[in-house]
């Protein structure tokens, strides 16, 4: 595997929403849009994964205006019914006692790939009651091939990842629109919900910086195209002025709440900024509370098992092991999730 470890810079936020002020959402500030603040990923279908971090600062402030726009409606109700935990992991090198170790909270997971880890190919990982969501990363794929081998079991398939990054799956907004329908007929074809594209603040190579416009883009260049859930990522730093170390995520997730009216999926949030593991903790423990309790909210995965890019953000250590961070995830109250 490979991995590119990119500079984490933190510019100051220009505030989302009205509810942060300069300086206060953790997000970068260098004027021209070039610096980067959370992570991504590159999959190719092989669960590798490239990640570095990226926020355009102004995308906070061009969001804030966006509230009185109509919210854009879900697609139709299709589907095997989902559980109620909401809680998982993006990440795509775990083995069998990796997702034991998670499971007690961890529900569900995804490799930005549409077929299981290679140490959880022979379905191992449904004895657990951990369920897999595969993903069509970018626009290179078989429409065929994937239909086939998406696993039995599952029950959503995710969308483009992060298209608005050049580095990421690089599809401009009418590129991917052209490219939904496919989509779609795989998740026909295998009766699955059908997740947007995972968007996020896009600094320097991007065909967009602002994931509201990309989607915008998105969906009326799709005018009548299917799109169960919505699903973007949220990396921030972990230090506001208020008691909630979350804050400054709470205040993206609420400008997506406005936004759109389906379902929403965060698929990635870490906090980029914590100096230790204490300060990551009390960031995933506020971040959890606020997830967990918001019923608009119906899955989030944290970011990751284990990645050198961003200081303290494994959940995973030895094979099978818990960091205090992975132990703080699945000791967290999980109110939503009923046997």
């Amino acid at each position: 595997m490979r991995i590119a470890l990119i500079i984490v810079s933190l510019w100051l936020a220009l505030g989302l929403g009205g509810a942060c002020s300069s300086g206060s959402s953790g997000a970068a500030a260098t004027g021209d849009g070039d610096d980067t603040d959370r992570v991504g990923h590159d999959a190719t279908g092989d669960g590798d994964d490239t990640d570095r971090v990226g926020h355009d600062a102004t995308a906070d402030a061009q969001a804030s205006e966006l509230s009185d726009v109509d919210a854009i409606e879900p697609g139709p109700d299709v589907t095997p019914a989902l559980g109620s935990c909401k809680r998982g992991i993006a990440y795509g090198h775990h083995s069998l006692a990796d997702l034991s170790a998670l499971q007690p909270a961890v529900r569900w997971w995804y490799n930005w790939a549409y077929t299981p880890d290679p140490g959880l190919v022979d379905g191992g990982y449904r004895t657990l009651g951990v369920e897999y969501a595969p993903m069509i990363w970018g626009g290179t794929f078989d429409t065929k091939t994937a239909t086939d081998e998406i696993p039995q079991g599952a029950k959503v398939l995710l969308g483009f990842n992060e298209p608005n990054f050049g580095s990421q799956s690089n599809l401009s907004a009418t590129e991917a629109a052209a490219l939904w329908p496919d989509l779609e007929a795989i998740a026909d074809a295998r009766g699955l919900l059908l997740v947007s594209p995972a968007v996020n603040y896009c600094g320097g190579d991007c065909q967009d910086t602002d994931p509201f416009h990309y989607l915008d883009e998105f969906f009326e260049a799709c005018a009548g195209c299917r799109v169960d859930r919505v699903a973007f990522h949220v990396y921030v730093g972990c230090h506001p002025s208020g008691s909630n170390k979350a804050q400054w995520l709470i205040d993206h997730v609420e400008t997506y709440k406005q936004r759109f009216s389906q379902p929403l999926w965060l698929t990635e949030l870490a906090c980029t900024d914590a100096k230790n593991f204490d300060e990551q903790i009390a960031f995933l423990e506020d971040a959890v509370a606020y997830l967990e309790s918001d019923p608009r909210i119906e899955r989030y995965a944290w970011f990751s098992g284990r990645f050198q890019g961003i200081p303290f953000v494994d959940l995973l250590g030895d094979d099978g092991t818990l960091t205090p961070l992975g132990q703080a995830y699945v000791s967290a109250p999980s109110p939503s999730c009923k046997p």
